[in-house]
């Protein structure tokens, strides 16, 4: 059976302070080969022009959607993944970094686990992605419906099985905030199946800005996974 291969799926909306440290740490996987799909979401900063001047190496095959207007988190991801053309995809945000074994390290237990749909692991939390200040640990607890149906455990990039979320329908833009923990939830509630690995494979960045982090939002967050909560419970 053929190694499997993988798409890495970026949603960047003036991106630009964090764009060189992202392209670094997809430069740097072990992993030889695989593609990037880069959605950007009508950015007014140089972002974009940053991401096109980067030199990527040998292996990494880079495809840059451009949109007119700016567009939601979850809308670019499903636009990345009906472009993708491999097995796996993952989705991995601008502010956050992957160890250079990420890649290759998730791809090796999909290739000895071929019925699993979404497999996560555990990552640090950094109070700046590029100084790598180990502020504390996302340790998610193994797979079960009610464990994720209490939290989104799945972490910040979760290696995907592309079919699978296609077959699911894609990512429910109307979950402007927590469209991913819908998706896990739906997939879940479909009989997916998940794993959990015992490495740590990168970082997350505690962004105030972020989506699930930015004070503003919290009100709407709330409701919103309370919402889904109900509705998979």
């Amino acid at each position: 059976m053929p190694f499997p291969t993988a798409s890495i799926l970026c949603s960047s909306y003036n991106s630009a302070r964090y764009i060189d440290g992202y392209c670094r740490s997809l430069n740097n996987q072990l992993l030889p080969r695989f593609n990037v799909i880069y959605v950007d979401a009508a950015s007014t900063d140089t972002s974009l022009e940053r991401f096109k001047l980067f030199k990527f190496r040998d292996g990494i095959e880079v495809t840059i959607i451009e949109c007119a207007e700016k567009v939601p988190i979850y809308q670019a991801w499903n636009m990345a993944i009906e472009v993708a053309d491999t097995d796996y995809c993952m989705n991995f945000n601008t502010d956050d970094r992957l160890y250079p074994a990420a890649l290759r390290t998730l791809l090796e237990y999909a290739n000895v686990w071929p019925n699993v749909d979404v497999i996560y692991s555990r990552c640090y939390i950094v109070d700046d992605p590029d100084h790598h200040k180990i502020v504390n640990l996302f340790d998610w607890p193994e797979y079960s419906h009610s464990n994720l149906v209490k939290m989104c455990l799945c972490g910040p990039f979760p290696l995907l099985k592309r079919q699978t979320i296609i077959d699911a329908g894609l990512f429910n833009p109307e979950y402007s905030i927590v469209g991913d923990y819908e998706m896990w939830l739906r997939l879940s509630r479909r009989g997916s199946k998940f794993r959990k690995i015992p490495e740590t494979i990168g970082s997350y960045f505690n962004n105030p800005a972020g989506l699930s982090t930015d004070k503003s939002l919290e009100v709407e967050r709330t409701r919103q996974v309370h919402d889904i909560q109900e509705k998979y419970r």
